[in-house]
């Protein structure tokens, strides 16, 4: 039974090198040490990958698909090969984010804020450029089953439910329109720095379960920003305002 060539030792896991080469022809046989090609040292899995990859043209929609991945494990995937056949990874850019949804319906029942969002973010293609306060900016686009945003400037784990700006609308609302951000990196929940009235503490209990006590990670800066842009609220220093 033919076996594929394998290209790590199983015992030390160094590398193997060929010392033997045989003409099933001829029974000509080579005595070296060759060396092995890269893709020698993949897995039958990265293989697969590899073979879809070029069979649908880098598409790696089509990928997930074939294989049932989210798009952040098909692109862990591809690093990993990339890493392993010893290529260059270049950090990849934001601009060059591939969403797996473009567009999502909006339902009348939805709220008003959450109706701007998607509808901005359906304008664009399901990705858009947020700029921040200090110049900089970050990109957001839709969660892979539509439950939210996610913000390239937070981590991939943490996804801004559509529950989290309902809620931010809801202190702003209760606070006459107007309530202190918050600020999760310089106290926990029900601190001075992070009341739970304000709107990073507030999104942080109702939309996160956060309890009195936690740390939170900071989503403040990414969700004023996004209501900014969806023209709902004035992201102001400090505070958050919704607009008439």
């Amino acid at each position: 039974m033919q076996q594929h060539i394998i290209g790590h030792c199983p015992v030390c896991k160094e590398e193997l090198v060929v010392t033997k080469l045989t003409c099933r022809h001829c029974g000509l046989e080579l005595s070296n040490d060759f060396t092995l090609n890269k893709f020698s040292f993949l897995t039958e899995e990265d293989l697969q990958f590899v073979e879809l990859f070029i069979h649908y043209s880098g598409n790696l929609k089509e990928i997930q698909q074939q294989l049932h991945l989210s798009y952040p494990a098909a692109k862990k995937r591809l690093t990993k090969i990339q890493e392993t056949l010893g290529l260059k990874q270049e950090e990849v850019k934001s601009s060059q984010l591939e969403p797996i949804i473009n567009n999502l319906p909006i339902y009348h029942d939805e709220t008003n804020t959450v109706k701007k969002i998607k509808e901005k973010l359906n304008a664009s293609g399901g990705i858009a450029t947020i700029p921040l306060s200090k110049g900089d900016s970050f990109q957001i686009y839709y969660e892979d089953f539509g439950n939210g945003v996610y913000a390239t400037n937070l981590p991939h784990s943490r996804i801004l439910t559509w529950k989290a700006f309902n809620c931010a609308i809801e202190v702003l609302t209760k606070n006459n329109g107007k309530a202190v951000k918050g600020n999760a990196m310089k106290g926990k929940l029900g601190s001075s720095a992070l009341p739970l009235g304000s709107v990073e503490g507030y999104v942080a209990h109702h939309a996160y379960g956060a309890k009195r006590g936690d740390s939170c990670l900071r989503t403040i800066s990414s969700l004023a920003s996004i209501l900014e842009w969806a023209d709902i609220c004035n992201n102001g220093y400090g505070f958050l305002q919704l607009k008439s």
